[in-house]
């Protein structure tokens, strides 16, 4: 991790405006094309949800803003992040899932159902929880495969977010080959043309794996 320096950084007039704001947050909603994905891993009988997290591990880390937050009140840069997914227990209660980005798309799957299956199995105040939960090198990801939303509102406090984007995947519409994203990201350290950037990104490492 390596603090930025304002005297230099081309958003420091933009990075003292946003970061008083009470809500700094800004969202947007958009179409991801997945077919390709989806049939991929239909053919390849592999997890659809985990090829997704994956590419978007891969695509986060590979895209510089994504890697900004905000830590006593001054960017600083990550070397990389993990994400932090919101999964399914058996009582229909969540918890949360610790993904670190892998090597490949095998690799991953094979990481994350063992880190998905120790999670199930704990209480949402696990000790994976509090040791992990609230640090800055996350990401934060959710699925709602029951809704295809056309926009999307976060539950949140006054609480330190640290500038940490917050992902919702939807409903994957087998017919279009579509499936909804929402991205919230903090307007200090991004402006909508890096979200635009960043779904580019997000975009190449999808079709990246069906190649």
């Amino acid at each position: 991790m390596t603090p930025i320096d304002l005297a230099t950084w081309p958003r420091q007039q933009h990075f003292s405006l946003f970061k008083e704001f009470t809500q700094p947050y800004f969202n947007v909603c958009v179409q991801l094309d997945m077919g390709a994905l989806y049939q991929y891993c239909k053919s390849q009988q592999c997890s659809f949800f985990h090829a997704y997290i994956y590419a978007t591990l891969q695509a986060s880390n590979a895209y510089q803003p994504m890697l900004l937050r905000i830590i006593d009140g001054v960017p600083w840069q990550l070397a990389a992040q993990r994400a932090s997914v919101v999964e399914l227990a058996e009582d229909d209660t969540f918890r949360f899932s610790y993904f670190s980005q892998q090597a490949t798309l095998n690799d991953f799957q094979l990481h994350a159902n063992k880190v998905s299956l120790a999670a199930k199995q704990q209480p949402l105040f696990s000790t994976a929880f509090a040791q992990t939960e609230g640090q800055a090198d996350l990401i934060h990801i959710s699925v709602l495969p029951w809704l295809n939303f056309t926009s999307f509102s976060h539950a949140h406090t006054q609480g330190n977010y640290f500038g940490i984007p917050r992902l919702v995947f939807g409903q994957f519409d087998a017919k279009k080959g579509a499936m909804p994203i929402s991205i919230d990201v903090h307007h200090a350290l991004m402006d909508g043309l890096h979200v635009a950037k960043f779904i580019e990104q997000l975009q190449q490492s999808i079709h990246a794996l069906c190649a």
